[in-house]
């Protein structure tokens, strides 16, 4: 296919390796046979504290579980009880305990079979798993995606309950997991395991790198090559015909997503300071194709 082809050629070219989602996946055993990551991620906050920075992830359903990249995907249109199964028992926040943007610990909230923190130490490898004393049936940002991405027209929080598939699951908030987290690190000491070598770029770190690198002849430069012919057509699929400019946006939007931009929304918002105007609906579309690999699925 002539996005895949391509696409692939140019990455290969990057020589600075920004990644937020393949090393865990490798460390937890969590790459499927394709090389993809089981779950798909955002960065949710930052916390520095006074000997360590922590960076909290959620893992969501969106882009996951009606994904057929990803290896938790069920279906591309899940039932309200598939939804409601994976909403329970997927893992649903985790954390990464850094020192001077280098990894040392990460730290998964896990919930089937039972439920517990699984950390690792990234150093070492070193693999442990510690009681979790939480109590309730879903996470706060699990339970907020439900009510965005309107699974149920009818789902509602209230009193800190999520009223979802007409039952009620009492909520886990994010202060809750974050009080318990810093609990596991003090009494673990885990702030004192030795840093590794793998760093963490920042969002604006990323920023910075795309921007520089979509500017002319620039890695993620798909756009000058095309200059005179961006309408031209070319076929993506068996019978499914585009235009190079929207092949040109889809490489970029794909790409913005392998290197770790956190949603789609912050590539608009890339793409609009590099073009130096609001992105356009249309080209949104493509870039959203993109970040989202839907040519691909």
């Amino acid at each position: 296919m002539y996005v895949t082809t391509n696409y692939n050629k140019t990455m290969r070219k990057i020589t600075i390796i920004i990644f937020t989602f393949l090393i865990f996946g490798q460390v937890f055993g969590q790459i499927e046979n394709n090389g993809n990551p089981v779950f798909n991620s955002v960065m949710t906050n930052e916390k520095n504290f006074e000997n360590f920075f922590l960076i909290t992830n959620y893992y969501t359903l969106k882009n996951n579980i009606e994904n057929k990249h990803s290896s938790v995907f069920i279906s591309e249109t899940p039932s309200l009880e598939q939804i409601e199964e994976s909403a329970i028992n997927l893992p649903s926040d985790f954390f990464l305990l850094t020192k001077e943007s280098k990894m040392v610990v990460m730290i998964l909230l896990q919930n089937d079979p039972k439920r517990e923190f699984m950390t690792i130490e990234m150093k070492t490898n070193k693999q442990s798993t510690f009681p979790c004393r939480l109590t309730g049936d879903i996470t706060e940002n699990r339970a907020n995606e439900i009510i965005k991405e309107k699974y149920d027209k009818n789902a509602t929080i209230s009193n800190g309950n999520l009223n979802f598939n007409g039952k009620q699951f009492k909520i886990i908030s994010n202060k809750e997991i974050e009080k318990a987290v810093l609990a596991l690190i003090n009494k673990e000491k885990l702030d004192h395991k030795p840093a590794s070598d793998i760093m963490i770029p920042s969002q604006s770190e990323i920023k910075s790198f795309i921007l520089s690198e979509t500017k002319e002849n620039g890695k993620l430069d798909f756009f000058t090559e095309i200059k005179g012919s961006e309408y031209d057509g070319v076929q993506i699929k068996p019978g499914v015909f585009t235009t190079k400019q929207s092949v040109a946006l889809y490489q970029w939007g794909r790409a913005c997503f392998d290197i770790g931009v956190n949603t789609v929304e912050n590539a608009y918002e890339i793409f609009s300071e590099h073009q130096g105007k609001p992105v356009n609906e249309r080209d949104k579309e493509y870039i959203k194709s993109g970040f989202y690999k839907e040519w691909e699925k």
